[in-house]
């Protein structure tokens, strides 16, 4: 199966990942990023068949990566690190015990 005839079956779910996180973070057409996508797929599974959906994310996320959007979510703290309670408990108890008591 070669990589043209994989997009066209899966049309539908590039579709919707290019409306859901490239759309409106870019001016990349659809048929730009389909090109990209065309252009640059790999297979990161050797077992197409199996693995195919998994496939097709991985190397939309990569095509992502390649056009330069990035959607971290990043964490925001309400005060600082030296303030927290793992930050205490390392200065009470240590910092090994600290990480065996937050699971970390």
């Amino acid at each position: 199966m070669t990589t043209q005839i994989f997009l066209s079956e899966n049309r539908k779910e590039v579709i919707s990942f290019y409306n859901s996180n490239i759309k409106n973070d870019s001016n990349l057409s659809l048929k730009e990023f389909m090109i990209d996508l065309m252009n640059n797929f790999k297979h990161v599974v050797k077992h197409l068949e199996l693995y195919a959906m998994h496939n097709l994310m991985m190397n939309m996320f990569q095509a992502q990566e390649r056009i330069g959007i990035n959607n971290e979510i990043g964490v925001s703290y309400s005060k600082p690190y030296s303030q927290s309670n793992h930050a205490k408990m390392v200065n009470y108890h240590g910092k090994d015990k600290a990480n065996k008591l937050t699971n970390l």
